[in-house]
């Protein structure tokens, strides 16, 4: 891993030979080593951490890191190193570490606001001289005594290069050496890498988005090994992704009073990085574990942990580390320099090689966020473009609505793209008139070069050129012409653009494309001529019925998700997808929406459901069966949609046929949407 990132900072990752990766490490060590045994400052260096091996106290250990650690920067700043770029003086991006904790970093995520505390964060010196209010600051003051304490105002996320979690469970460590070499110091095989839930059994459960209020929550099925795990490969279920505050739950939960452990921990701070910045390339971070330090490498594929590095015994390879940290740019941490140029930019910019100019509205209250590490990532924010605006309009879409909206996702490079899903899509809609006008309008796609994530996985040799792409994602971004959430409409009008979408829908399964992801962030409408029009949206997880499913996913929105979708058997990929699964989570986005809104707005308190929000597919499983069984009867509609509620009663009589009293029934395509949802709409047409 060290090696690799030292390749990061020459921006040639694809140039460089295995002997010229292993001179350039070899270099680097060399360059660093005297700064380790010569003169006074190599040995205060080795006074802190001597300071750092004989404090017991985990809080105590920050400030002799943390006074190490900046030393050893000030000095770096004069190696030089081949191929590696020269230290430049900018206040902007020179970066140092900082003891953060017990001082709270916020973020908003939709409406709610997390409040994390790691221990020690990496920071540019602008942004550690702001939170400290003295601009005037002399450097050195800066490296020791301002860094070595929680600042007086709070870190925001966006100007937060990289965090450091600190453990301490052993009480004393081995001091220093006298004198360093640059031998590799091996770790005892019981400490190379952190272990978590190493009993975890059975197929991974959808970890792609959570609740950004939950400090225990964990985002990341993070992996203890540097190969990641067939158990860590995303099955592609979303949780709950939708275009209001239903991503979070109704009241906020207690924390719990046990610590989450520290890879949890670390998974969470790399997805407040992700969520602070625009399609955010990739997270570096670091778990300090007794005298070891763990390099976690997070992006929308999986997570990578590196091998520990004994930065007591094994200073020079530390020292290595902090190089590479001290010489990175923001493209190097992970920034996209296409929408962020530096962190915090908001701005107009112009797309690399299309001449399409974009101006994001990040702030707005309109906007889908993300919280989450690995899968699609999909964020959504209202955009301007005076290059798209004047693109001629195709005349089989009719909705008037002049505003654009931009989708920003990291689907698999494997997966038929969802631009090559909608071009099927519009030829179905020329001839059939269920499809005409209830389907998205694309203007514009774009697929960045250079975002694959399979280039570092080939670096490091945990892929071949073979297999590159399985399981690789790589960002995307489409803008679709404006539209409005279902979930705005009540009484007949939400029930006649609900139908307009079951026939959307059916129309395209039997044209041969698999929609298999029906949820209300994904049933949408515009208004014609004083009416509204349904709109079955978002294709990112469709397939061909030719080609059959692809990818490593599964696929669905966990509450929405028909039950026999969510046994272990479906989760591991062992179900086939059926029109039928998706005939059913129409019933329950209909169910869904008939109990939580009310005029058009989500439900301020006594949400029902409230919980399959934060269940896995096993739990949702269960709390579906025991509202068919016996908790549907017991349930009243909002007064806005009473009339939908007739509806959802004549659609679970199809439900409890279809589902035995020993096994699914499997019913064919015609059959499933005449019990489950023609018949029920019979009287409402």
């Amino acid at each position: 891993m060290l090696q690799e990132l030292l390749v990061v900072c020459t921006g040639f990752s694809q140039s460089l030979s295995a002997s010229e990766k292993s001179t350039l490490l070899e270099n680097s060590l060399e360059a660093v080593l005297p700064i380790c045994n010569v003169g006074a400052v190599a040995q205060e260096i080795k006074g802190h951490l001597t300071d750092f091996c004989d404090i017991e106290h985990e809080t105590s250990t920050y400030d002799p890191f943390v006074r190490a650690a900046n030393l050893a920067l000030r000095e770096l700043s004069d190696v030089k190193v081949p191929g590696i770029p020269a230290f430049k003086v900018d206040d902007k991006t020179n970066i140092l570490l900082h003891v953060n904790d017990p001082m709270p970093i916020y973020q908003d995520h939709q409406g709610k606001q997390s409040e994390r505390k790691p221990d020690i964060v990496v920071v540019s010196r602008q942004t550690a001289l702001s939170a400290t209010k003295a601009q005037q600051t002399q450097e050195s003051q800066v490296l020791t005594e301002t860094a070595c304490k929680a600042p007086k105002d709070n870190f925001q996320w966006t100007n937060v290069r990289s965090t450091l979690e600190l453990k301490r469970p052993r009480r004393s460590l081995a001091h220093p050496p006298a004198a360093y070499n640059t031998n590799y110091v091996v770790p005892a095989p019981s400490v190379q890498y952190m272990e978590y839930r190493k009993d975890t059994k059975g197929p991974a459960q959808p970890t792609s988005s959570t609740s950004a209020v939950r400090s225990s929550q964990n985002p990341q099925e993070a992996s203890n090994e540097l190969r990641p795990s067939s158990q860590q490969r995303s099955k592609g279920i979303k949780r709950k992704r939708a275009n209001d505050d239903e991503n979070h739950t109704e009241d906020k939960e207690k924390e719990s009073a046990k610590p989450p452990h520290p890879v949890v921990q670390n998974g969470l701070y790399a997805a407040e990085m992700f969520a602070a910045h625009i399609a955010r390339q990739s997270v570096i971070s670091f778990i300090v574990n007794n005298d070891y330090i763990y390099v976690w490498f997070f992006d929308r594929e999986n997570t990578i942990q590196g091998a520990a590095i004994n930065f007591i015994q094994d200073l020079p390879r530390f020292l290595v580390l902090l190089l590479i940290m001290q010489r990175m740019g923001y493209e190097q941490w992970g920034l996209n320099a296409v929408f962020e140029p530096e962190p915090g930019f908001s701005g107009k910019v112009m797309v690399e090689d299309t001449g399409i100019d974009l101006e994001l509205d990040v702030k707005s209250d309109e906007r889908v966020t993300h919280f989450g590490i690995r899968g699609r990532a999909t964020t959504v924010f209202p955009v301007k473009s005076k290059a798209l605006s004047e693109l001629p309009r195709d005349r089989h879409f009719y909705n008037e609505f002049p505003e654009l909206v931009a989708k920003l996702y990291w689907p698999e490079e494997t997966r038929q793209s969802e631009p090559d899903i909608l071009d099927e899509v519009y030829k179905i809609a020329q001839t059939d008139p269920d499809v005409q006008g209830h389907v998205p309008e694309l203007v514009w796609f774009h697929k960045f070069k250079g975002t694959s994530t399979s280039k570092i996985r080939i670096a490091l040799g945990l892929k071949d050129a073979e297999e590159a792409e399985q399981g690789s994602r790589a960002l995307y971004i489409i803008v679709f012409r404006k539209l409005i959430p279902i979930t705005t409409l009540s009484g007949k009008e939400f029930l006649d653009a609900w139908w307009q979408i079951v026939k959307c829908h059916r129309a395209l399964w039997k044209g041969g494309v698999l929609h298999r992801d029906v949820s209300p962030s994904n049933l949408m409408v515009y208004r014609l001529r004083g009416q509204f029009i349904g709109v079955l949206n978002d294709y990112d997880l469709s397939s061909f019925k030719r080609d059959g499913p692809s990818g490593l996913e599964r696929t669905g929105t966990i509450p929405f998700m028909a039950v026999d979708l969510l046994t272990p058997e479906a989760i591991a990929g062992e179900v086939e997808h059926l029109y039928a699964h998706d005939a059913e989570s129409f019933v329950w986005v209909l169910t869904w929406v008939c109990l939580r809104y009310e005029n058009g707005k989500l439900l301020r308190k006594n949400r029902p459901l409230e919980e399959w929000l934060r269940l896995d597919a096993d739990g949702c499983r269960e709390k579906k069966h025991d509202f068919r069984s016996w908790k549907l009867r017991t349930m009243r509609p909002s007064g806005s949609h009473e009339v939908s509620w007739e509806v959802v009663l004549m659609c679970f009589r199809g439900i409890y046929t279809i589902y035995g009293p020993l096994e699914y029934s499997n019913p064919s395509d015609q059959s499933a949407f005449e019990l489950l949802l023609e018949k029920p709409m019979q009287g409402h047409l």
